[in-house]
């Protein structure tokens, strides 16, 4: 059996040496692992909303839980993510034959899935960030009004108890 060369035109920026079969079977390499993405995906989305949720309830300890957690996810996306760009890079070049494919619109939903989970991820992530920013901003403030009010109840106590003079050993006039 011949191997369906793409048709020429199908897509400008297309390699005319990929076949059919071999488009095919990127596609099938493709979709697992963009299933497994969505599933990270999935998993980051939910530590991300927990991240805010311990960064509302000022808790150090499952902050850094959940950072830890959000690491590993990330590594995980990006070795997935370094394996399938290849691929997506492929059939993008070809995506006009691609489009004909079986299963393409399988695969191009679940793409879909994916970059709302981003946008999703990204939004919840402005929102902890300006948390964060908000938090910085009140503890330097506290910083500042402590040590303001410090220098303040330093200069009340020298007013209010003024340092006793020492007595001293020798009388003044020699």
């Amino acid at each position: 059996m011949a191997a369906n060369r793409v048709k020429p035109g199908s897509n400008r920026h297309a390699d005319p040496a990929v076949t059919e079969d071999r488009l095919r079977q990127q596609l099938a390499s493709y979709a697992p692992g963009l299933e497994a993405e969505v599933v990270l995906l999935r998993q980051l989305q939910a530590v991300s909303l927990a991240q805010r949720a311990a960064l509302d309830a000022r808790d150090p300890e499952q902050i850094s839980a959940i950072t830890r957690e959000r690491d590993r996810i990330m590594a995980a996306l990006v070795t997935i993510e370094h394996d399938l760009r290849p691929i997506r890079a492929e059939l993008a070049a070809n995506r006009g034959a691609v489009a004909g494919l079986d299963h393409f619109g399988d695969v191009s939903a679940l793409h879909r899935l994916a970059s709302d989970l981003v946008a999703t991820i990204i939004h919840a992530d402005h929102d902890t960030l300006a948390a964060l920013q908000e938090a910085e901003v009140a503890r330097r403030f506290a910083a500042d009004t402590l040590q303001v009010a410090g220098s303040t109840l330093a200069a009340y106590r020298r007013v209010v108890s003024p340092p006793i003079p020492a007595a001293g050993l020798v009388d003044r006039r020699g």
